[in-house]
């Protein structure tokens, strides 16, 4: 009987490990599409210059990080999704996934306006460099366009993941960012005829490739053919009751972004005082890091997903066990890549430039960001279970202590009190994520997400 019983647990582990994978693999893949992109981008643009990659780094941080805070919309959209999804009531969450569109919308027009006619004086007050900001604000005003589609791109996809459906998101980015890597080819060196464009045929293409990818994703869900429907023939007057419930719900998430963006912002403006090759370096480091993310996103959509259907149908001890499955599986596999980036940081680092001075740097630095990883893995999956179950006041707190108590104040110790080099950034980094990881899994584990009424 006992042998029966563990027979029988072992069954239902490895099922929820496979419907943990299900989900997460497509989310894996998806992310991978973005650091390819990523990965040709900066090895690109790392081609031209110095200045090329410092504008392009400034410009995309400001321009993409500033756009999460408001896609951060989509932690609320996902969370009250799945739940109306594990109660049953689909046609809710097709309606919740209307008004969140509708917001989102208006949110993305709002920022691509304010990118596009304040470009250079945003520029001025980041660095000195006349060709970084003569380069900058023109990279900006272009990919500004595209921020208008990305936003509620962001958002719909999020509503398709809460209804279980995580492989149109993958399709829809990794088709945009297939897109991006040819179009940066053809663009910045003018190849096939093509003008050579540089800086500004990396941020055309990167505008196009968001408007690609949002075609695919809102075709789908236009379609009727999917978990997720919008009629589009029949509109729907905004909700403000609803609208303020998925705004305040998504609320400490847009924060947390904001705070990760200010902090990011604050600290390449530091890191920057470097000099030119110091800051390139970190660009460098920071897109290699970037693979590190994969795992950990992937199974951070899986545990958000399958946390808020398991508190849909009222089951919060499936809720929790689905959490902690994701989070050893995300900490197996990033363990991984810290193996890597360990052993062998320069095969890495020599993929996105072939400056020598910036190679070796970024690989140093890269070296130390290893041992981030198991942190990283613990973190984020955890934090991605407690967002999907409502709880995104948690995951905030800890943004703000991990970075403003630990974080910044100890870059700003490395600059201006030591005067040290870039790899002493990267170690604060580590204390960062340790930190961060520890508390996100002191919350979870006072369970005060099992009780939160959406």
């Amino acid at each position: 009987m006992i042998m029966k019983k563990e027979a029988i647990q072992a069954a239902s582990l490895y099922s929820l490990r496979k419907q943990i994978m299900r989900l997460a693999w497509p989310a894996i893949l998806e992310m991978i599409s973005g650091m390819v992109v990523w990965t040709a981008d900066t090895a690109m643009v790392g081609r031209l210059s110095a200045e090329a990659l410092s504008a392009v780094g400034l410009g995309g941080q400001l321009a993409f990080n500033i756009t999460y805070v408001f896609g951060a919309l989509e932690v609320g959209t996902l969370a009250m999704v799945s739940r109306s999804v594990g109660a049953g009531e689909k046609e809710r969450a097709n309606y919740i996934a209307k008004q969140a569109l509708l917001i989102s919308a208006v949110l993305g027009i709002l920022l691509c306006l304010i990118y596009y006619f304040a470009a250079t004086p945003i520029f001025h007050l980041l660095t000195r460099d006349s060709e970084v900001i003569a380069l900058g604000a023109e990279y900006l005003r272009i990919v500004s366009i595209g921020i208008a589609f990305m936003i509620p791109t962001y958002v719909m996809n999020s509503a398709l993941r809460g209804a279980g459906n995580t492989t149109v998101p993958m399709i829809s980015a990794a088709t945009g960012n297939m897109l991006n890597i040819i179009g940066d080819y053809v663009l910045i060196f003018g190849h096939f005829g093509f003008p050579r464009m540089e800086v500004k045929g990396a941020a055309l293409a990167t505008t196009i490739s968001q408007i690609v990818a949002a075609t695919i994703t809102f075709g789908y869900v236009c379609s009727g053919r999917g978990d997720l429907k919008l009629n589009i023939k029949k509109i729907n007057l905004p909700d403000f009751k609803l609208i303020k419930h998925l705004v305040h719900l998504s609320l400490p998430s847009c924060m947390e972004e904001f705070s990760l963006s200010t902090s990011r912002l604050i600290s390449s403006i530091w890191i920057n005082r470097l000099g030119t090759i110091s800051f390139a370096a970190h660009q460098v480091t920071l897109s290699a890091e970037s693979i590190s993310f994969m795992p950990g996103y992937g199974f951070s959509v899986a545990a958000s997903t399958m946390v808020g259907q398991s508190l849909g149908a009222k089951d919060e001890k499936a809720a929790e066990t689905a959490a902690w499955e994701a989070t050893k599986l995300s900490v197996m596999l990033m363990s991984i890549v810290g193996v890597i980036f360990f052993i062998v940081p320069e095969l890495i680092t020599g993929l996105f430039t072939n400056v020598p001075e910036v190679e070796d740097l970024a690989a140093r630095c890269l070296r130390i960001g290893a041992f981030e990883q198991v942190s990283l893995a613990v973190a984020m999956t955890l934090g991605g279970a407690l967002r999907g179950a409502g709880d995104t006041k948690g995951p905030f707190g800890v943004t703000l202590i991990t970075l403003w108590l630990i974080r910044i104040p100890l870059i700003f110790v490395v600059v201006f009190i030591l005067k040290a080099s870039l790899e002493f950034i990267w170690v604060t980094t580590v204390l960062q994520y340790f930190v961060e990881a520890l508390l996100m899994a002191l919350r979870f584990k006072k369970g005060h997400w099992k009780h939160i009424m959406l």
